[in-house]
């Protein structure tokens, strides 16, 4: 093996790497996993992890053998996990972030281990039946198992799922009761013990040996007298009533699964939750990876309590929910898939709303307090008690009235001070600073409104850029609060030199400059304090009062509120910085062909649910455009456009927020694209008629245009009132629509057509659904912001259609 490793270090770029067979290769892989587990026991891999060393420095630093450190190092070479410069050896940087961490892969290598030391005794069960005892497997495979679980919930559950169920880290905060069935020895329980302080907790394994070390190891830590551990089914020993039940990554392998759901829902107070962690759907080496585990641990074992085993991957959302259904229980909240090998779902008792009972019984706990870790998906918003909207529906009304009276009246004695266009200018900074004080929300609204130079005069337009990223900016004391809690999501953090310069402030979240350990400038984006229950109660606000503004009798039959509900799970999702990382790698692979388009790179080892560490991008300026010479506004414009018609037609993933604060153009003529928070994807079919719709403007067939409106409108057929005279009518309007909006060529404004086109929608019923008029907002949008720059370019019609 010496000879066959160090030559493959030596052959690496040469032409010296051995290609071998699939079969062997599967093999060199689970040894290079024994070398990953050798290197994690010895504590070879941590070591490396905290800086370049040599054999002898990592020997030290472990009290081992250094010929045995020199061997291994130069396994991780062989294997392509570690860099040697000829002195040193490093993990290679997209490597490092697997060692330590939420991420990290240690825990699993030693999973490996012990499961591959249990081969022979599983195969000895698969010709008896097909059971193996959980006292017939070694305690090291229960420890390893502790050990994947722990690296996750000890930061997750307290920082990021609880405060995504609504009301319910308050109430833990007051001191509620918790239960965990298959606790180990009670590490997930012991980190809420000391997250929230005033709990009790009751944990329930069959594993007597694990309960016993956890009970004593929980006496030590003085926790005996709030939690205690019990050899004992979950199923009948639930007692009384729970404010939360923990059931992590063990109802698959539930004996009786039915039953076990069926004693949480009953053991649940009222508005109490139970928190099931289990695989999401999973294909490819990942699944084969679980698989192993169901093949060698979780079948037998089940089997050997007589239960029917479900495996690693039976237990399918589709498979939870039903199961959860028949046994009382309903969805309360969607909760952030942090891990890539575990989802997470958050269940009440059927007709209960955990935030309502948190409203009515705690004196009105605000949803998710610890709002900072929300991160919900976007076709999900978190219930809201009505308590709470009335409480905000009436504090916004004396806000607005307070508002509306204080700008009124300045504006009148500015006027007769100063003069009109001071007493505008005026007017319109008070605005936005009341805007700010009424919460993101509303920012947000006031962002989108600042693109639109079509229908508000230039003065306004401009004050309310300021809120694109000049929003007031956090200040000492929640910096170093949200700080600290990114710190706790992601320890790695620590790392990093993040500098007290705001660099960019917007609703959600400030951006900050940092510096990692080589000295390479980064942005961290630390999302502010309590953001994600403000926006969670005025969207679930905006989104009912549109609900009965769409019954009133001018608002024509529109659906006003499925498209304000469909903005607001949009302007939402914006708190989820995982996801807003992973639309980062997704722009910046879609646009990778335009050469002159910079979308900055996610450092994922850094970035958390509170804190999103990207390239720090030189060369951005306040006034985006200052610096563009005149004769390339043309093409600055259209490499814009045409970036964003291709996230339109091609890509059917479009970037909908690209306002002044998250689109720059450098001096260079590159275009800068930051802020991914607020991006849809499309369905193929809505794709398809955007790409007809915009080909046939481009060609002036406005008839064309009316039929593809109308019939998107109505996917299923039109309603009995409409009849082929309303369709040919509608199309008609249409059609004089494009003939007057534009011009021979394929030229027209977008910023005109797009509010005449919903006008006619709004006449004839002919409302389409809010996939296939985003995007056209979003043209208006980022139509409007080059306008704002460029008043008088000229847009083609038919930008990024290919």
């Amino acid at each position: 093996m010496n000879g066959a490793v160090n030559g493959a270090e030596a052959g690496a770029g040469t032409g010296g790497d051995l290609e071998l067979p699939r079969p062997m290769a599967i093999v060199a892989t689970a040894m290079i996993a024994a070398m990953l587990e050798f290197g994690s026991r010895t504590g070879l891999s941590a070591a490396l992890a905290d800086r370049p060393a040599q054999a002898a420095d990592l020997a030290e630093a472990t009290g081992g053998d250094e010929r045995l450190a020199e061997e291994w190092l130069h396994g991780m070479v062989a294997a392509g996990l570690v860099n040697h410069d000829g002195s040193h050896f490093a993990w290679l940087p997209e490597i490092k972030p697997f060692i330590g961490g939420v991420l990290d892969v240690q825990p699993g290598v030693a999973l490996f281990g012990a499961l591959t030391r249990c081969v022979p005794a599983v195969a000895e069960a698969y010709r008896a039946g097909g059971s193996l005892a959980g006292d017939d497997y070694p305690h090291e495979l229960a420890d390893a198992m502790r050990a994947m679980s722990a690296q996750w919930t000890g930061a997750i559950l307290p920082d990021v799922w609880l405060p995504a169920v609504p009301g319910l880290a308050g109430t833990l905060r007051r001191g509620g009761r918790v239960a965990e069935i298959g606790c180990a020895s009670g590490e997930t329980l012991e980190a809420l013990a000391t997250a929230f302080p005033l709990i009790t907790a009751e944990g329930f394994d069959l594993d007597e040996r694990l309960a016993g070390e956890g009970n004593a190891r929980l006496a030590d830590r003085g926790l005996a007298g709030r939690v205690s551990l019990g050899c004992l089914d979950a199923a009948t020993g639930l007692n009384g009533e729970y404010d939360l039940i923990l059931a992590l990554s063990v109802l698959h392998d539930a004996s009786d699964l039915a039953g076990l759901l069926t004693a949480a829902a009953a053991a649940l107070h009222p508005g109490g939750v139970l928190l099931v962690v289990e695989s999401p759907p999973l294909t490819g080496p990942a699944a084969a990876m679980l698989l192993a585990t169901s093949v060698l641990y979780c079948v037998p074992a089940t089997a050997a309590r007589g239960g029917r085993p479900l495996g690693t991957l039976g237990l399918t959302p589709g498979v939870l929910l039903a199961a959860t259904a028949e046994a009382g229980l309903a969805p309360v909240a969607t909760l952030p898939a942090v891990h890539p090998l575990v989802a997470a779902y958050a269940f009440g008792r059927t007709g209960e709303t955990a935030s309502e009972t948190a409203d009515e019984t705690t004196g009105g706990a605000v949803p998710g307090e610890r709002a900072a870790g929300e991160r919900l998906v976007m076709d999900h918003l978190p219930p809201v008690g009505r308590w709470r909207l009335a409480g905000r529906a009436a504090r916004l009304t004396a806000r607005v009235a307070f508002a509306v009276s204080h700008i009124v009246s300045l504006w009148v004695v500015d006027r007769l001070r100063a003069g009109r266009v001071e007493a505008q200018a005026r007017g319109t900074r008070r605005l936005v600073r009341h805007l700010e004080r009424m919460g993101p929300t509303y920012v947000k609204f006031g962002q989108m409104l600042a693109s639109r130079a079509d229908l508000f005069p230039a003065h306004v337009t401009e004050r309310l850029a300021a809120l694109h990223d000049d929003v007031t900016p956090m200040d000492a004391g929640e910096r170093g609060r949200q700080l600290a809690l990114a710190v706790r999501q992601e320890p790695r953090l620590r790392l990093l030199d993040v500098t007290d310069r705001c660099i960019g402030s917007g609703s959600i979240a400030c951006v900050y400059e940092a510096v990692d350990p080589d000295g390479r400038p980064l942005a961290v984006k630390l999302q502010r304090e309590g953001v994600a229950a403000s926006m969670a109660v005025d969207l679930a606000l905006l989104t009912a009062f549109t609900r009965v503004a769409e019954r009133l009798p001018g608002a024509g039959g529109a659906p006003m509120a499925d498209l304000v509900g469909y903005m607001s799970r949009a302007l939402y999702g914006q708190i989820d910085f995982f996801r807003e990382a992973a639309y980062l790698r997704r722009l910046s692979a879609n646009l990778a062909g335009y050469e002159e388009i910079v979308v900055p790179r996610v450092h994922d080892d850094y970035t958390c649910a509170t804190a999103l560490v990207t390239d720090l991008v030189p060369g951005l300026t306040g006034d985006s455009a200052a610096g563009v010479a005149a004769t390339t506004y043309d093409r600055v414009a259209a490499r814009v456009l045409d970036a964003v018609g291709s996230m339109i037609f091609r890509d059917g993933f479009v970037h909908c927020d690209l306002h002044p604060g998250n689109i720059y153009i450098r001096s260079d003529g590159t275009v800068v694209i930051l802020d991914a928070g607020y991006c849809v994807e499309m369905p193929t079919a809505v794709q398809h008629s955007l790409r007809d719709f915009f080909t046939n403007l481009a060609l002036r067939n406005g008839p064309r245009c009316g039929e593809i409106m109308y019939d998107s409108a109505f996917p299923g057929g039109p309603p009995a009132r409409h009849t082929p005279a309303d369709r040919r009518a509608f199309a008609g309007e249409i059609a004089e629509l494009v003939r007057t909006t534009t011009e021979p060529g394929g030229r027209f404004d977008m910023t005109d057509f797009g509010p005449r086109v919903f006008d006619s929608q709004k006449r004839f019923g002919v409302h389409p659904p809010a996939d296939f008029a985003f995007p056209l907002m979003s043209l208006m949008i980022v139509e409007g912001t080059l306008r704002r720059w460029w008043p008088d370019l000229q847009i083609p019609a038919a930008t990024g259609v290919r």
